[in-house]
């Protein structure tokens, strides 16, 4: 299997894992009552497993679209990440004119 393709499975992995651990969490804590709402319902499996995916698409997503923006801050030769430009200020010359202000109303048509 190419790196890139390990790389990106392992991203998406724990993207799925951190997804299901804030399902357990929200169940477990009862949130919303979302708890009872699936406990008594007769589909209560049903909803758990649509959650469990639409978690795991979620942030297995998330997780993939990060590790894959983060490829571009590497450095050329490998090592640690690229540090960003800080800007600086610099003097600029404006040539300016000076112009007259109007202060007359121009009449409108009736």
């Amino acid at each position: 299997m190419p790196p890139l393709v390990k790389f990106i499975l392992g991203h998406v992995a724990v993207g799925i894992a951190a997804g299901w651990i804030l399902l357990g969490a929200v169940l477990a804590l009862d949130i919303a009552g979302l708890r009872a709402l699936i406990a008594n319902s007769p589909d209560g499996a049903l909803a758990v497993g649509m959650l469990a995916l639409f978690f795991a698409i979620t942030f297995g997503s998330a997780a993939s679209g990060a590790a894959i923006i983060s490829l571009g801050r590497q450095d050329r030769d490998g090592g640690g990440r690229a540090r960003f430009a800080v800007p600086q200020v610099a003097a600029v010359r404006v040539a300016a004119r000076l112009q007259r202000r109007t202060t007359a109303v121009r009449a409108r048509g009736c």
